[in-house]
């Protein structure tokens, strides 16, 4: 997992523990303010706000007798009832009180007013029983003794009067405490519930920003699923799911052609320029490839490295396939400038049809890649439609490469010794060891085994055993003539980079016992062609062992002139390409001669392979090369040939 998908995960499990903790937090505090309001309001309800409201009617109560007293002090006061007042005494008149007193609590009716003139019209009974008096006797009472009674007993109902105002005052200070601490505990919620909401919001964000971030990713990873991640091309997976849907078309949708390409030489831009600038490079051409069969109606995937696969809706033998190909080979074929490098590129392509050559994916791609090979075996920039002919040359070609890989335990290679003339004087300097393969008694072709083996990677063991082969015979010629015998052989660009190659030469040097000096290693210029520093200090390492080094098909490579000079070699070999016909081609005898002229001013020794004739012979001579090898010296010979063409030499010298 990412670091940052990671980090995000704890992040929302963070915030959503956050939400949780803070949820039952906030539950618990509601539930503790909701049981401390219930306990505070227990009381309110249930003996205050009765007391209030009872409180209220009492003192209802109390204006009116206070009223009504005051009404009937101005009135007269009958002798009856002033005798009956002085008969009861002030003890008395404060033991009735005392006695209305507990009551007050129940909020007792003591008098109704039933008119407007505020007259007592009526009593309670207690209180006229008390008082003595009779209905007669409420308008009798006009003595002085009674109008002070009355002044007392008006005191008296202040007093009590102030006593229900603190009693009303202590209740509303009850219910405004009772108000302000619920008050109080209802903005503790308040807060608290905006608390929640803010982070429960910030953590809807923020998982609403993940799950897109995270759609996106998903879209991405789908995308990847199915295409190449460098060109966004559709890749080899989804090639081959498209080839399945070709079976479930209808018959009418026609035929299609599948084309296998790759890019010829791509190793080359990667060897020059670097990986990353090839990247750029496929990118760039990617969307050439695209657009040019878009164009024609093509669907093109990107199947690895330099290799692509092309999907058409017509047959390989209709005018439209030809059209289609043809414009997406001028389109690759046009200069690609990447960061101010001019790059030139070309295709092999190999097709085949759909359902004539297969109806199955693996069949298509099976005849479209034996297409291919017979385009790249051509030398490239080609197109080769499938035949059945090809299929028969894939099996051969396999079967070659199983047998190939048992030839060294089976002893079915050998070596032949190409001899090698100096044309100052025409001596023998040495011998060019050529790889032979005997296969049920009849030699096969170099050219028909040579490149499968590189290609397999079956050319490092073969190589090593052609190094200690020639080594030993170099060293056997030595004792048995006591002449010295350069032997030149070659080494593959995949056997001068494999790991171990400088151990095993040493170690082979020093089990044969041969000179140093009369071994001579052709290299040819693509070894620097991955590493140019590395194979420097490795060609120098084995000048530093005594072994002579030549360049191999010189002319024939790509930026041989930018590490020439560099090259710690001895030898410079002109391909026979250009010594073929070079006494009818003007250009091959100027390139000729111009490279056995840069050899002697680098002080290299040159010498020209291919030659087959008198004519080139002396021509040559003239041009002042130093050796040459080829028909007109001698043919490759066998060891034992060898042997006696060197001992015919020795006495041909003798004489």
């Amino acid at each position: 997992m990412h670091p940052s998908a990671s980090r995000s995960r704890h992040v929302i499990y963070i915030m959503l523990l956050l939400v949780i903790a803070a949820s039952l937090a906030l539950s618990a505090a509601m539930e503790r303010t909701a049981n401390t309001i219930r306990r505070n309001e227990t009381p309110l309800l249930t003996v205050i706000i009765p007391q209030l409201r009872y409180l209220g009617d009492f003192e209802s109560a109390l204006l009116r007798y206070q009223l009504a007293f005051d009404k009937r002090y101005t009135e007269s006061i009958t002798p009856d009832r002033f005798r009956f007042l002085e008969r009861m005494g002030r003890s008395e008149l404060d033991s009735t009180l005392g006695q209305l007193r507990p009551s007050l609590g129940d909020g007792p009716e003591l008098g109704v007013l039933r008119d407007g003139t505020l007259r007592i019209v009526a009593m309670a009974p207690e209180f006229e029983r008390l008082v003595g008096a009779d209905t007669d006797a409420k308008a009798d009472a006009h003595s002085e003794a009674a109008r002070r009674l009355l002044v007392t007993m008006n005191d008296d109902v202040k007093a009590l009067r102030t006593q229900v105002d603190a009693m009303q005052l202590r209740v509303q200070e009850a219910l405004y405490d009772n108000g302000t601490l619920a008050g109080r505990s209802i903005s503790s919620i308040t807060a608290l519930i905006h608390i929640f909401d803010v982070l429960a919001v910030l953590t809807g964000l923020f998982l609403l920003y993940h799950v897109r971030a995270r759609v996106r990713v998903e879209d991405e990873l789908k995308h990847l699923a199915g295409h190449d991640p460098l060109t966004g091309l559709p890749h080899r997976r989804a090639f081959e799911a498209r080839l399945h849907t070709l079976a479930a078309q209808p018959a009418s949708s026609g035929r299609h052609a599948v084309v296998l390409g790759t890019i010829d030489r791509f190793s080359r831009i990667i060897g020059g320029f670097g990986h990353a600038f090839g990247d750029r490079v496929m990118v760039g051409l990617a969307v050439r490839l695209r657009l040019a069969a878009e164009r024609s109606g093509g669907e093109v995937f990107r199947l690895d490295g330099a290799n692509f696969a092309i999907l058409y809706r017509v047959g390989c033998d209709s005018v439209e396939f030809e059209l289609a190909l043809a414009g997406l080979r001028e389109e690759v074929r046009n200069p690609y400038d990447c960061e101010g490098h001019e790059i030139f590129t070309t295709l092999s392509l190999g097709a085949a049809s759909y359902p004539l050559h297969g109806q199955s994916p693996q069949a298509l791609l099976r005849h479209a890649d034996a297409a291919l090979q017979a385009a790249r075996k051509a030398g490239g920039d080609s197109l080769v439609t499938y035949g059945p002919e090809l299929t028969a040359q894939t099996g051969e070609r396999l079967d070659m490469e199983a047998l190939l890989r048992h030839a060294i335990e089976r002893d079915e290679l050998e070596l032949h010794y190409q001899p090698q003339q100096g044309l100052r004087d025409g001596r023998l300097v040495g011998f060019e060891a050529l790889l032979r393969w005997r296969r049920m008694g009849q030699l096969i072709s170099p050219a028909d085994f040579i490149p499968m083996a590189e290609e397999s990677g079956l050319i490092v063991p073969i190589g090593k055993w052609v190094i200690e082969e020639g080594c030993r015979q170099a060293a056997e010629w030595h004792r048995e003539t006591g002449q010295a015998v350069q032997v030149a052989i070659n080494i593959s660009p995949r056997q001068f980079a494999a790991p171990g190659f400088l151990a095993h030469l040493e170690s082979v040097l020093a089990a044969t016992g041969v000179e140093p000096s009369s071994i001579e290693l052709e290299i040819t210029e693509s070894v620097m062609v991955e590493n140019a520093e590395m194979a420097i200090a490795l060609l120098q390492r084995l000048r530093g062992l005594g072994l002579k080094l030549a360049i191999d098909d010189f002319g024939t490579g790509y930026s041989s002139l930018a590490y020439l000079s560099r090259f710690p070699i001895h030898k410079l070999k002109i391909d026979q390409s250009f010594v073929r016909n070079m006494h009818t081609v003007s250009e091959q005898s100027t390139i000729v001669q111009a490279t056995i002229s840069l050899g002697h001013s680098l002080g290299l020794t040159v010498i020209a392979e291919g030659v087959e004739t008198e004519q080139q012979r002396t021509m040559l001579a003239a041009w002042r090369c130093d050796e040459i090898q080829g028909y007109c010296y001698a043919r490759p010979l066998p060891a034992a040939m060898a042997r006696r063409f060197i001992e015919d030499g020795l006495q041909l010298q003798a004489a």
